[in-house]
C-alpha cells in the first residue's frame, strides 16, 4: 500500500499511515481503519474455508430480525414496490424477505458458491462484481451494502457507483461494522495486551473475503458527503445472540476449538453488558436528489 491512491483516505482526504500492526493503516484525521489483506473470492464453486450451512444455522434468528427492521425502515423511505440492488448479497436472505415485504428485490455477487445458494432459494442474482454486471445506464430506487461496503478495497469507487445507479430520490443503505462499538473495542484493548486472536477474527482475517474498513457511522456520513449525499436516518442493529452462536462461531473451518471455546465463553459472559453499550453495527441510510 504505498501509492498516494492507497494512503489517502477515502472518506476524509487525509493520509493513511501505518498504526499498530504491519497489515494496518489508520487515518490521521478521522480514524477509519484500512488493512491490506487480500480479496481472494471463488469465481468458481469449490472448496471453501467457510461451512455455509453451519454460518447460515448460527446467523438465522439475529440475521432476520435485523433484516425485518432494516427491510421496514427502507420501506418507510421507499415505498414497494420499489426496486431493490443487495450489493454482495451472499445466499440471498435479505433478498428473500425484500420480495416477502414487496420489493422488486435482486442481487449481485461475486461469490460463485453462495450464487448457487442464492439462486437455489429462488433469489434474483446477477454473478460479478458491482457495478460491473450491470447493464448501461441501470439504476435502482434502493441499493443496500448489507455488511459488504467494509469488504471492498476501492471504496471511492464502490460510493461513486452506488450515487450514479441511485435513481433520483434513492435512497442508499450501508450496513457496516462500527469500530466505535464495544465487541471492536474490546478486541482492540485485547490486542494490545498481547492478545490478537478476537481482533483477527473481527477482521476476518485468513478468510477469502476479509475487512478491509473499519468505519464509523460519523465517518460513512462524511463519505456520502463528498458525493453529494446527505444522511437521513440511522439505525443500530444488534450484533451477538445466544441463538445459534456456537455454531456461527464455528463456522471458520480452519479456526482451532481453544480459540472457538473463549470466544464463545467471552460472548455469553458479556451479553447483557453489550446489550448497554454501543452497537457495532449501525446502518446509515441517505437519499439522493
Amino acid at each position: 500500500m504505498d501509492s498516494d491512491a492507497e494512503t489517502s483516505c477515502p472518506v476524509c482526504g487525509g493520509r493513511l499511515r501505518p498504526y499498530r500492526r504491519d497489515w494496518l493503516r489508520r487515518c490521521d484525521t478521522c480514524g477509519v481503519l484500512r488493512s491490506n489483506f487480500e480479496i481472494n473470492i471463488p469465481a468458481t464453486a469449490g472448496q471453501v474455508l467457510v461451512d455455509e450451512s453451519m454460518r447460515e444455522a448460527g446467523l438465522e434468528t439475529l440475521r432476520r430480525e435485523n433484516n425485518g427492521r432494516l427491510l421496514a425502515r427502507l420501506a418507510a423511505l421507499k415505498a414497494p414496490p420499489a426496486r431493490l440492488l443487495d450489493v454482495g448479497s451472499g445466499p440471498g436472505f435479505l433478498l428473500a424477505q425484500a420480495r416477502d415485504v414487496g420489493f422488486q428485490a435482486e442481487g449481485v455477487e461475486p461469490d460463485a458458491n453462495t450464487v448457487e445458494a442464492a439462486r437455489a432459494g429462488g433469489a434474483t442474482v446477477r454473478h460479478g462484481y458491482f457495478p460491473d454486471v450491470l447493464e448501461a445506464g441501470e439504476t435502482f430506487d434502493v441499493i443496500v451494502f448489507n455488511d459488504v461496503l467494509e469488504h471492498i478495497p476501492d471504496l471511492d469507487a464502490a460510493l461513486t457507483a452506488s450515487v450514479e445507479r441511485l435513481s433520483p430520490g434513492g435512497v442508499l443503505c450501508l450496513n457496516c461494522p462500527d469500530r466505535d462499538g464495544f465487541y471492536f473495542r474490546t478486541a482492540t484493548v485485547l490486542d494490545a495486551l498481547g492478545m490478537g486472536g478476537a481482533l483477527a477474527r473481527l477482521w476476518q482475517r485468513g478468510l477469502p473475503s476479509p475487512h478491509i474498513w473499519y468505519f464509523t457511522a460519523d465517518n460513512l456520513s462524511q463519505a456520502l458527503k463528498r458525493h453529494g449525499l446527505n444522511e437521513i436516518e440511522r439505525l443500530s442493529l444488534d450484533t451477538v445472540g445466544l441463538n445459534g452462536l456456537w455454531a456461527r462461531i464455528r463456522c471458520v473451518k480452519s479456526e482451532p476449538l481453544l480459540l472457538s471455546m473463549a470466544a464463545y465463553l467471552f460472548a455469553v459472559a458479556t451479553y447483557p453488558l453489550a446489550r448497554l453499550m454501543p452497537s457495532d453495527a449501525q446502518v446509515c441510510f441517505f437519499r439522493k436528489p
